[in-house]
């Protein structure tokens, strides 16, 4: 068989090429930090280490969560940040994002941030103490415009997605209240369940469900057009009238450090992708109430994040909320 001088050399491009795409796909050679800022042991860190364990395998390096609390996150965006753009330091990127360029100093320039995908969406669930007497939303409306600022919301804290729920949904409904910030969700659920509270708005959690079947609390609905698989019986807060302006979902996802390599960042998100997409990523995610979702691409999720920040930033505006 012979070969024409031009299929020689067309075989001879391939054969050079090769080499070259093969470097030029990235591959850590080295663990990979995951910069948390949030404590162990809560839902952000269980979500971390479990994209952590399944990213380890499929990148072929360890990938180690580290937990900087402080500054509502940003200790630990500000530790990625003064890492190299090698991909080899990755963030958790969540609601905060959007919300600290209003509530702290923030100690870092937002351009400085690459948002890469989101990897989970986390319902927020309108609930009421049984102690209330408050069955729906038509009702707990009512209470809250009678009672004209007594009636009291707890939440996670100041700037919380808990607390920024209450005050997108009150300035909507028309009514004001009282709002009652706690250290975290889990307090803030002690409260309610405790009938120290009124209401409270609060992302999905394991534990809310059997809570709710318990009749320990009631759910008033799931702030999102369609209900929950996981709570069939809670009604959505499009059934009581009320639409997108409200709807409201807290939720997760992977940051880099601007400037960092094309080839990391494809690597980075295929990888990524693929861990939220497996069987082990979805039933942990889902045992949380987290509802896997994974980016379009990089930009769709960096457009996501900007969105939130104009939505939030508005709404913080409006409410006057500062940081204490």
């Amino acid at each position: 068989m012979t070969l024409h001088r031009r299929g020689l050399l067309a075989l001879t491009a391939g054969a050079l090429a090769a080499p070259r795409l093969a470097r030029a796909a990235w591959a850590p050679d080295r663990p990979i930090s995951f910069q948390v800022g949030f404590p162990p042991g809560g839902n952000i860190d269980y979500v971390a280490r479990l994209l952590a364990k399944e990213l380890t395998p499929r990148l072929g390096q360890s990938v180690v969560v580290e937990n900087r609390t402080g500054a509502s996150g940003n200790l630990a965006t500000q530790a990625m940040l003064r890492a190299p753009a090698d991909g080899h330091t990755i963030g958790f990127a969540a609601i905060h994002l959007a919300t600290n360029p209003f509530l702290v100093p923030l100690g870092y320039d937002p351009a400085e941030i690459d948002p890469l995908t989101q990897i989970g969406d986390v319902p927020v669930l309108f609930l009421a103490s049984t102690a209330s007497g408050l069955r729906d939303v038509a009702a707990a409306v009512a209470a809250a415009k009678e009672a004209k600022g007594d009636i009291t919301f707890s939440s996670g804290g100041i700037g919380t997605s808990s607390h920024l729920a209450a005050e997108l949904f009150a300035r909507r409904a028309g009514f004001t209240f009282t709002h009652v910030p706690f250290r975290g969700g889990g307090p803030s659920m002690q409260a309610l369940l405790a009938g120290q509270t009124a209401l409270s708005f609060t992302v999905a959690e394991a534990a809310i469900p059997e809570n709710v079947a318990a009749g320990k609390i009631r759910g008033l609905a799931v702030m999102q057009r369609e209900r929950l698989a996981a709570m069939p019986d809670m009604p959505s807060i499009a059934e009581a009238g009320y639409g997108p302006e409200v709807f409201i979902s807290s939720w997760h996802g992977v940051m880099l450090r601007a400037g960092t390599p094309q080839p990391a960042r494809e690597r980075l998100f295929a990888a990524i992708a693929d861990a939220v997409r497996g069987p082990e990523m979805v039933q942990g995610l889902r045992r949380a109430a987290i509802e896997p979702a994974v980016s379009e691409s990089p930009a769709a999720f960096k457009a996501f994040v900007q969105s939130e920040t104009e939505r939030w930033g508005k709404v913080i505006r409006e409410a006057g909320i500062t940081a204490q």
